[in-house]
């Protein structure tokens, strides 16, 4: 009896076999995700090569789902943050040329900084804060009446709560 079964067809009902019984785990156990990837809600989640590979990209948690979301706005406000450093520099060399144009004292000055300032507050707990303090006392010091140091600078910021 086993002669007259051949390799081949052995193999075909393995398989099936094996196809049906994955399909019926998938739908028992994961259908609601399925319904959701069929109905284009989700996406399937592959590894990318390079990245922590999970040990079951088919099935992805909401906290997984979650930790993906905040990374993602993490890298948008990081972005953001370095345009907003690129405006606070154009706006600072402006604040200085025309605080020094109109002759305005040190103190309507520092003022007028903290105004601007507070319009960055994700750049006051940036990295690239110091870069903006040095681009302050550097702008001040072509207008004498104007300089600031680089600690008068920073204090700016913590003055601006």
């Amino acid at each position: 009896m086993l002669n007259s079964i051949s390799w081949n067809s052995y193999l075909v009902a393995v398989v099936t076999l094996l196809l049906l019984w994955y399909l019926y785990i998938g739908f028992r156990y994961f259908s609601s995700e399925i319904k959701q990837i069929l109905s284009g809600r989700k996406k399937i989640g592959f590894p990318i090569v390079g990245k922590k590979i999970r040990n079951d990209s088919f099935h992805s948690t909401d906290k997984e789902d979650a930790n993906s979301a905040n990374l993602n706005e993490a890298f948008e406000e990081s972005f953001a943050t370095l345009d907003e450093v690129k405006e606070l520099s154009a706006r600072i060399t402006e604040a200085v040329s025309e605080s020094a144009e109109i002759k305005r004292s040190k103190q309507e000055f520092k003022n007028y900084i903290r105004l601007i300032f507070s319009d960055y507050p994700y750049v006051k707990i940036s990295s690239l804060r110091g870069n903006v303090n040095n681009l302050l006392a550097y702008q001040s010091k072509k207008h004498p009446e104007l300089l600031l140091t680089l600690k008068e600078a920073d204090e700016l910021w913590e003055e601006n709560k």
